[in-house]
C-alpha cells in the first residue's frame, strides 16, 4: 500500500518535505484555507485540499501518515483539534506516525542556559504558552487513543528566499544588538531530514529539539551575512532602543541555547548545516542565482 500524508497547513517547511517524500513514494496532500493556490497549484509532488470537512475526511481515512504544522490560536486552541479530533479518533487506528510542528519558545527564559527535551517551560508569552497548550492536548489525545505522536520544537527556521541574505540584500540596514543574547535556528532542508529520520523510525510519543550546533547572536549572523554579500557590516543598534512589533519582543525576552543531542543519539540525524555558516553559504548560490 502507498503511504499517504496529510498536512495540515501546507507551508514553507511542508513544501520541502513533500518534494522529498514524493520521491521516496509517498502520495502528499495539503489543506490550505486559501483558495487560490489551491486553484493555480500544478504542482506533481503534492495535492492541495481546501481545510474544509469533506475534503479532510477524505483525506483522513485514506491517510497513513499525518503532520500538523497549524499554529494554535486564541479564540480555537489547536485548530486541528477544534474542528476534526472526532475524525482523527475514527481514523486512528491506521496512523503510522503523527508529527506535530511545535517551536521551541515553549521552553521560555533560561538565562542563556542550554535546554532539552526534559527542560521546563518558564516565563512564557502567549504564543508560547498557546503552542504548550497544543503540544499538551495532542499528548493526552495520543496517549487515550493510541496515536503515534511525535512533537518536533523547532528553532527559528530558514532557507531559500526566508533568510537574513535576502533581508540585507534588500535593505536590511540595522542589526540589534543585546549583550550575551544568542538565538538557535535551524536551516529548514534540516528540519526535513529530522522528519523524514522519525517517519523511517517511529517512537510514539517523543519530543525533539530541532536546531543546529551553534546558538548564535542575531548581530554575528547579520555580520557574516554581509561579509558573504561583500557588503559591509549593518550598523549595530542596541536593543533597548530598537523599534520592534511584540513578537520580536518577546523573542528578545527569552535567551536560552537548545541542545539537538537527541536528533542526533536518537535518530541518527547528520545535519547537512550544521551551523549558520554552512547554511548561508550555501543559501548564498541558490539565492544569487534565483537574484534574491
Amino acid at each position: 500500500m502507498r503511504p499517504n500524508l496529510l498536512i495540515f497547513g501546507f507551508g514553507y517547511t511542508a513544501s520541502f518535505l513533500a518534494k522529498k517524500l514524493a520521491v521516496m513514494g509517498f502520495h502528499v496532500t495539503g489543506t490550505s484555507r486559501n483558495k487560490e493556490p489551491i486553484l493555480k497549484h500544478n504542482e506533481t509532488d503534492y495535492e492541495l485540499i481546501n481545510f474544509t470537512r469533506v475534503d479532510i475526511e477524505k483525506s483522513l481515512s485514506t491517510a497513513t501518515h499525518i503532520l500538523v504544522s497549524t499554529p494554535p490560536s486564541v479564540d480555537l486552541g489547536d485548530p486541528v483539534l477544534a474542528s476534526f479530533v472526532d475524525l482523527i479518533k475514527q481514523y486512528a487506528h491506521q496512523y503510522h506516525w503523527l508529527g506535530y510542528l511545535s517551536s521551541t519558545g515553549v521552553y521560555g527564559d533560561h538565562q542563556g542556559n542550554w535546554v532539552d527535551e526534559s527542560s521546563a517551560s518558564l516565563c512564557l508569552g502567549q504564543q508560547a504558552k498557546l503552542r504548550l497548550a497544543a503540544e499538551n492536548a495532542w499528548h493526552s489525545l495520543a496517549e487515550n487513543h493510541q496515536l503515534p505522536l511525535h512533537i518536533f520544537r523547532i528553532a527559528g527556521i530558514y532557507g531559500p528566499q526566508r533568510n537574513v541574505l535576502t533581508r540585507i540584500a534588500q535593505g536590511k540596514t540595522q542589526s540589534i544588538y543585546k549583550e550575551n543574547h544568542c538565538f538557535s535556528r535551524i536551516h529548514v532542508e534540516d528540519i526535513v531530514e529530522v522528519l523524514i529520520a522519525s517517519i523511517k523510525n517511529p517512537n510514539p510519543i517523543s519530543i525533539y529539539n530541532v536546531a543546529d550546533d551553534e546558538p548564535t547572536p542575531s548581530y554575528e549572523v547579520d555580520a557574516y551575512a554581509a561579509h558573504l554579500l561583500n557588503m559591509q557590516k549593518k550598523k549595530k543598534i542596541p536593543f533597548e532602543l530598537a523599534t520592534l512589533s511584540p513578537m520580536t519582543k518577546e523573542f528578545y525576552a527569552n535567551h536560552r541555547r537548545v541542545s539537538n543531542t537527541k536528533i542526533k543519539q536518537e535518530l541518527l540525524v547528520k545535519l547537512i548545516h550544521p551551523t549558520y555558516k554552512e547554511g548561508l553559504q550555501s543559501l548564498l548560490d541558490i539565492d544569487v542565482r534565483q537574484g534574491f
